[in-house]
C-alpha cells in the first residue's frame, strides 16, 4: 500500500493502440519505445517497495540465511546426497522459461499486417528475457556452490564450467517455450513442456553424477529429439492468442507483487467480506462519537491490507522459530511489527476519495486518533501471535522483547502516527 495514497496513473500508452505499421515499419524501435515506458513504470512501483523497507527485509533475510547455511555445512558430511537439493532447486530455474513481450490486447489487430516484421520485435524480447533467467541461473547456482563444493570435494567442476553448460541449457529451453508458443494446441504445448522439465531432470542428474560430456551429450540428444517432434511449429503462424494470454498473466503477477506496497490502478481494487474476522467489528459500538473506529477497522478486515498484515506475521514467525541464534529471533521479533506498521500507516488513506464522508456531521478530529488506535490494534494482535514461538524457542527470560514491542507501538501509533495522520488530513 501507498503510505501517501497516492495512486500511480497507468500511462496513456497502456491506453492507446499502436500506429498501423508502415512499409517502412521498425519492430526494434517499437520495442525499445515500448522496453521504455514498462521501466519507466517498474521503477515507479520499486520505489514505493524501496520506501517500505522490503529490500532491507531481504537483504536482512539473506544475511542471517548465508550465516546459518555456512553453518550448516560444517556440520553436513561430505557424503550427503545433495543432488536432489540441486536437482530441486536448478530444475525449475531451467525449465520455466517465460517470455516478456509487452505485447497489448491492441495488437492482435493493429500489429497482424506486420507479423512478418516483427522479427527484431520478438528477438530484442528474447534477449531481455535471456538476460533476467540468465542473471537468475547464476544466483541460483551461486547459492548451490558451497553445498557442491563441500559434497563433491576434489570432484567438483569448475563454477565456469557449470555456468557455461546451465546457461546454455538456459537458452535451450527458452528458444523452445518461444516455438512451444506457435503450437495451436494446449494439450501439445503442455507434452512439449513437461518434455523439457523431464530432460532437464535427467541433464542435471548426470551432471553432477557423472560429467559434464555425459551430460552435454544427453542435452543434445534431448534437444534433437524436441526439434524432431516439433519441426513443424516454426513454419506456423505466430499464436497471438496465446502469447497475449501470459504476457498479460505475467503483468498481472507483476502489478499483484507491488499491490503489496501501492495502490495499483490496473488492479480492481478488492473488498471482501471475511466473514471469519468481520465478527471483531462488532465489538466497537456503532455510535457517531465510535464512527472512524468502526469504519476503519472493517476497512482494515475487508481489505488487502489485513493480507499484508498476515503475511509479514506469519513470515516473522516462520523466522523466530527457525533460527538458531536468540539475537537473531530477537531482531526478527522487533522488526516485524514496525515493518508492518509502516504498511498499515496506508489505512489513513482508505477513504480518502469517499464524497458522503464530508457530508455527514463528523467530529474530523477524532479521525487521526481512531485510526491510530485500530493500527495499534493491530500490532498488538501480531506481537501476541510472534510471542508465541519466541516463547517456544528463547523461553521466559525473552518476556522483555515482547514488553518492549508493545512500548514501541504505543509510542509510534499514540504519538507519531497521530501526528502524521492529523497532518495527512
Amino acid at each position: 500500500m501507498n503510505p501517501s495514497g497516492d495512486r500511480t496513473s497507468e500511462p496513456a500508452s497502456h491506453l492507446e493502440p499502436p500506429p498501423a505499421p508502415q512499409p517502412g515499419f521498425d519492430g526494434r524501435k517499437l520495442w525499445r519505445t515500448r522496453f521504455a515506458a514498462y521501466q519507466q513504470e517498474t521503477f515507479r512501483y520499486l520505489q514505493y517497495a524501496a520506501r517500505s523497507n522490503f529490500f532491507l527485509l531481504l537483504a536482512f533475510l539473506a544475511i542471517v540465511s548465508s550465516y546459518y547455511y555456512a553453518k550448516s555445512l560444517q556440520r553436513l558430511p561430505t557424503n550427503y546426497p545433495y543432488w536432489w537439493i540441486a536437482v530441486a532447486l536448478l530444475t525449475p530455474v531451467l525449465a520455466h522459461s517465460p517470455i516478456r513481450t509487452l505485447l497489448r490486447p491492441a495488437d492482435r489487430v493493429f500489429l497482424l499486417p506486420a507479423s512478418q516484421q516483427l522479427g527484431p520485435y520478438f528477438r530484442s524480447a528474447l534477449l531481455y528475457s535471456g538476460a533476467l533467467q540468465a542473471l537468475l541461473t547464476t544466483l541460483a547456482l551461486g547459492a548451490l556452490w558451497p553445498l557442491y563444493r563441500h559434497c563433491a570435494g576434489p570432484a567438483a567442476q569448475p563454477f565456469g564450467l557449470l555456468l557455461a553448460l546451465l546457461l546454455l541449457l538456459k537458452a535451450a529451453n527458452l528458444l523452445g517455450a518461444w516455438h512451444e508458443t506457435r503450437l495451436s494446441y494446449q494439450r501439445a504445448r503442455a507434452v512439449s513442456a513437461l518434455y523439457r522439465w523431464l530432460a532437464a531432470v535427467a541433464t542435471l542428474l548426470l551432471l553432477l553424477l557423472s560429467s559434464p560430456l555425459a551430460a552435454s551429450a544427453a542435452a543434445l540428444l534431448f534437444t534433437l529429439g524436441w526439434l524432431a517432434a516439433v519441426r513443424r511449429a516454426a513454419a506456423l503462424q505466430m499464436g497471438w492468442d496465446h502469447l497475449l494470454a501470459r504476457e498479460h498473466h505475467q503483468q498481472a503477477r507483476l502489478y499483484a507483487f507491488f499491490s503489496w506496497f501501492v495502490d495499483v490502478p490496473q488492479l480492481p481494487a478488492r473488498i471482501v467480506r471475511r466473514r471469519w474476522i468481520s465478527g471483531l467489528t462488532r465489538l466497537l459500538p456503532f455510535r457517531q462519537d465510535a464512527f472512524y473506529a468502526y469504519l476503519y477497522g472493517k476497512t482494515l478486515l475487508r481489505t488487502e491490507l489485513l493480507g499484508i498484515g498476515l503475511r509479514l506475521t506469519l513470515l516473522g514467525a516462520l523466522a523466530v522459530a527457525a533460527f538458531g541464534s536468540e539475537a537473531a529471533r530477537l531482531a526478527a521479533f522487533l522488526i516485524t511489527p514496525l515493518i508492518t506498521a509502516v504498511q498499515l500507516s496506508a489505512l489513513n488513506q482508505a477513504h480518502r476519495y469517499t464524497f458522503w464522508l464530508q457530508t455527514y456531521p463528523l467530529d474530523r478530529s477524532a479521525k487521526p486518533g481512531a485510526v491510530a488506535r485500530i493500527v495499534w490494534l493491530a500490532l498488538l494482535a501480531q506481537t501476541a501471535a510472534l510471542t508465541v514461538p519466541l516463547l517456544l524457542t528463547s523461553g521466559a527470560h525473552a518476556l522483555w522483547a515482547p514488553l518492549v514491542s508493545l512500548v514501541g507501538s504505543a509510542l509510534l501509533c499514540g504519538v507519531v502516527f497521530r501526528r502524521k495522520f492529523r497532518a495527512d488530513g
